[in-house]
């Protein structure tokens, strides 16, 4: 009799995953893998204490660090997701799905400031939808945002926090912004305040300039699965592209009318 249980409980294991939600399997999958990259990662980030700047053919600025952690997660893009088109901030020549879209370290200039507000993010699809594993790091403060994070609900206040670029702050792309019940403050790169408003740590996210997928996969993945709704132009966004045109939103479905109207008037672009 007790045989019998045992071949019964083995077959259950071995079909166990067809019982399974397979999205759900995904959601574990990243964050798991990029646990055994934490340690590495802090390591690489020890021996880069003082910023070591060149430039990009663009003009942007990229240090020593991007490169070392771009080598390191592009090396891990290969060896756990064979099958995944590698779409990286230093590495973007093909963008086919799946896909894996890596930022090594979002935040150059935040980095180089000392500001330890920067993170790395990374989001991976299977398809053309806002559905996948969105994974975000700040190694300098030891946060982690992934799918593990407590799923957030909407809730009503009588004022909203909001975060935006220390540099579009400093530039006066916010001067014109006039709420009663809406208040920004600047913050470091999209995808740590991305990861923060995940964790609740703030109730809206703008950007008034246009942002790469690396920028933003980890994070608005993330925000989709937490119910935090992204607007680009205006609109809804459902399609992954390569890149958004501002104003960019990251908020609650009961805030993106107020919203809306108050980011995409035109004498609030820069």
């Amino acid at each position: 009799m007790s045989g019998v249980r045992r071949c019964q409980t083995n077959n259950i294991v071995e079909n166990w995953g067809q019982f399974v939600d397979k999205k759900e399997l995904l959601s574990i999958k990243l964050s798991k893998i990029m646990l055994d990259f934490n340690n590495q990662i802090k390591k690489i980030v020890s021996q880069h204490p003082d910023p070591e700047v060149e430039q990009k053919p663009d003009g942007s600025p990229v240090t020593k660090l991007d490169l070392a952690l771009s080598s390191l997660l592009e090396q891990m893009g290969h060896e756990k997701f064979p099958s995944a088109c590698i779409y990286s901030e230093e590495n973007f020549s093909e963008f086919n799905f799946p896909l894996l879209a890596i930022d090594p370290l979002d935040g150059t200039k935040e980095y180089i400031n000392q500001r330890p507000e920067w993170a790395i993010s990374i989001g991976f699809f299977l398809q053309n939808n806002w559905d996948g594993e969105g994974w975000i790091f700040n190694p300098l403060t030891d946060e982690v945002f992934d799918d593990q994070i407590d799923s957030r609900k909407f809730i009503q206040k009588i004022k909203y926090f909001g975060e935006v670029s220390h540099s579009e702050w400093e530039k006066g792309f916010y001067k014109n912004v006039k709420s009663e019940i809406f208040h920004i403050s600047p913050k470091g790169s999209i995808a740590y305040k991305l990861g923060r408003l995940v964790a609740g740590k703030s109730d809206f996210v703008v950007s008034l300039t246009p942002k790469n997928i690396w920028d933003i996969a980890g994070g608005t993945l993330l925000c989709n699965k937490n119910g935090i709704n992204f607007y680009s132009e205006g609109k809804k966004v459902t399609q992954v592209q390569p890149i958004y045109k501002p104003p960019l939103i990251w908020c609650f479905s009961e805030l993106s009318e107020e919203l809306l109207t108050i980011f995409c008037s035109p004498d609030k672009h820069p």
